[in-house]
């Protein structure tokens, strides 16, 4: 008898324990990376469009046609990336090997010619695009926005750069707290 009471107490206080020390934790982790690139493209979409929203001032009714064609041409621009970016590794390729015959020469000129029309295609979008953005702005807007475009990349970079050392100030302060925590009492 006096085995099981010393088996209850002693495995209901580790228990308790584990259930208590356990998901504390796994607070103290950091999430996967996949899940850290996802907050963090998230992050940077809702960073973007506050940003966007507070340079422009669209109304109520404009809003809405303006966050689509803008997230279109988001759209366009990402593809261009990726576009643009395997047709100059293409050519980049191309470039290393000796072009000793007229069949290397097609193939160069073929690739030449897709990088072009990726650069037109991309024009020709961006500029029916900003036109329909255009439309939905007004003429003080349409500055704004075109001033926004401009530089909110580098004013979004930075606004990371800065919650990155304010994250990382929390989680030193936090670090620090632990260790107080942990420190023994006099």
């Amino acid at each position: 008898m006096k085995y099981r009471y010393l088996l209850v107490f002693t495995i209901l206080p580790l228990a308790f324990a584990l259930m208590v020390l356990i998901p504390r934790l796994k607070a103290e982790t950091p999430p996967p990376q996949g899940t850290t690139l996802n907050a963090t493209a998230e992050l940077i979409e809702l960073l973007k469009i506050w940003k966007l929203i507070n340079a422009v001032s669209p109304t109520s009714e404009q809003s809405v046609p303006f966050l689509a064609k803008f997230n279109e041409l988001e759209d366009l621009k990402a593809q261009y990336r990726q576009e643009h970016r395997r047709a100059i590794e293409r050519l980049k390729q191309l470039q290393t090997t000796e072009i000793d015959s007229t069949a290397k020469r097609a193939e160069l000129q073929t690739a030449l010619e897709h990088y072009r029309a990726v650069e037109e295609s991309f024009i020709a979008q961006r500029k029916k695009i900003k036109e329909e953005i255009n439309q939905i702005l007004t003429v003080e807007q349409q500055a704004k926005f075109e001033v926004f475009s401009y530089g909110y990349r580098q004013d979004l970079k930075k606004t990371l750069q800065t919650l990155i050392a304010l994250q990382e100030l929390d989680s030193k302060s936090k670090a620090q707290d632990l260790h107080a925590d942990r420190a023994p009492i006099k």
